[in-house]
């Protein structure tokens, strides 16, 4: 399978995302957006639909496939958003993030959407993981910003909601206590309960008991039952000027659970202690279903994080970014700037094969069979991905698919936009269509009174 030339336009506010290759086309118009699909619908990776979502705010959207193969999003916004079914709430005279909870057909209609405003006076708002479980209930997990949901308030700080596939609010808690906490990403256990990973400071109480992050940040995992009660909860510390993050999180066919990050200082996650002198070193681990530690590895020798982690069969794969050099399964690799890994374990923990390439690896899923979509960024060199003849291309996104014996590429599509263009999440259906959501760079007149603005994207790709 080689390289194909391809191209889609999604334009939103201004902004412009184009496949590599072909000029442009002109985009149809939808009720609040300009959409268009790649010429010819032939071809692996090729794009069935896409959605634009204008929501200037500096906060990527997150995607999740549910079994009947409808797609849901959350984001963040401060500006009016309409995804289809007409204006969505909006306090014009708020500079605090919107909550967006939406939920699309396989096809990208719009079955319902939610768009809650903050409480005046909050400070804060984010979405840190979005996971579906088995009877399609959506779970949510961030930060509030005071919500009135339902004619329920999400409690102000971090939370954890679960909605009916109808959209429907059932289930919602916080986590009490002092400092910060971060949820950074979400997976349903298959047991209709969900697990959350992310890190904090200070004391929190995770249900079961409180935790303290002792001088610094330090990483967190808590298991909930399908009613939203604690069922364990688990922290992971690394001293005085030490830190632990938790990035990414997913459960295998046995319960499994795999969390992926990363460390600086010295941390024990219950086998054999880390030291890294690095700013910050990947690391992975295992989990039984009951939260005691089955094994754990870091990338010793590499500076980075490790982004993303994802399960097949008798496979754990993990994604992020590095910089120094590491040894995997007998061979090194180095990089001199930041770049991409995929690094591959057995269910058992032991090292089976690992890739490194000059982009970034920000986002992964699995599909049914086990193989790999990776999705994140590169500089023009997308040769050390492609399955195809190598060569600079455009910079900009790229959404590869790679076989798990060996992380060899099937496909590779990229994309350019004038400004940069980040995958935030990936999720994969059942017949192997791949949804990436990620943001879009824009300019903004100098006094605009929030940072870093960005728009959303959602692309569906063909298998």
């Amino acid at each position: 399978m080689g390289w194909r030339r391809w191209t889609f336009a999604v334009c939103a506010a201004g902004l412009l995302l184009v496949g590599c290759g072909e000029k442009a086309q002109a985009a149809p118009r939808a009720q609040g957006l300009e959409v268009a699909a790649s010429p010819g619908g032939e071809g692996e990776g090729v794009i069935t639909w896409s959605r634009p979502l204008a929501l200037g705010d500096s906060e990527a959207p997150h995607t999740v496939v549910a079994p009947d193969g409808d797609v849901l999003v959350a984001a963040t916004y401060r500006e009016p958003l309409d995804v289809g079914g007409g204006p969505l709430p909006f306090n014009h005279v708020s500079t605090t993030p919107h909550l967006l909870v939406a939920r699309f057909s396989p096809d990208g209609v719009l079955r319902w959407a939610h768009g809650l405003v903050p409480r005046e006076g909050a400070a804060r708002a984010r979405v840190g993981g979005l996971a579906v479980d088995s009877q399609g209930n959506a779970w949510l997990g961030g930060t509030s910003a005071g919500f009135q949901f339902d004619g329920q308030r999400l409690p102000e700080g971090p939370f954890v909601a679960r909605l009916s596939p109808g959209g429907a609010l059932e289930r919602v808690r916080g986590f009490s206590g002092d400092g910060a906490l971060d949820v950074q990403a979400l997976a349903a256990d298959g047991e209709g309960g969900v697990v959350l990973v992310g890190d904090f400071t200070g004391h929190r109480d995770f249900g079961d008991a409180t935790r303290e992050a002792g001088p610094g940040r330090a990483a967190f995992a808590v298991r909930l039952d399908a009613d939203g009660g604690t069922r364990w909860s688990r922290a992971w510390s690394a001293g005085h000027e030490g830190l632990v993050t938790a990035r990414g999180v997913a459960v295998d066919l046995f319960g499994g659970i795999h969390v992926a990050g990363g460390y600086a200082g010295t941390v024990c996650f219950g086998g054999s202690p880390f030291v890294t002198v690095r700013q910050r070193t990947p690391f992975v681990l295992k989990l039984s279903p009951e939260g005691q530690h089955a094994w754990s590895h870091d990338l010793r020798g590499a500076e980075g994080m490790a982004n993303a982690v994802a399960v097949g069969p008798d496979r754990v794969f993990v994604g992020g970014n590095f910089t120094g050099r590491f040894y995997f399964h007998g061979q090194a690799h180095a990089a001199g700037g930041y770049q991409g890994f995929l690094a591959a374990f057995d269910a058992g923990g032991q090292q089976r094969w690992a890739r490194s390439f000059d982009a970034t690896a920000s986002a992964m899923a699995t599909d049914e069979s086990g193989q790999i979509t990776l999705a994140g960024t590169h500089d023009g060199a997308l040769g050390d991905l492609s399955a195809g003849p190598g060569g600079r291309t455009p910079a900009g996104l790229y959404v590869a698919r790679l076989l798990p014996e060996d992380g060899a590429s099937l496909w590779v599509r990229g994309f350019t936009h004038p400004g940069a263009a980040v995958a935030r999440s990936v999720s994969v259906d059942l017949a192997g269509h791949a949804l990436v959501a990620g943001t879009l760079s824009r300019a903004l007149p100098d006094g605009t009174p929030y940072p870093r603005p960005q728009d959303g994207f959602l692309l569906r790709l063909r298998p």
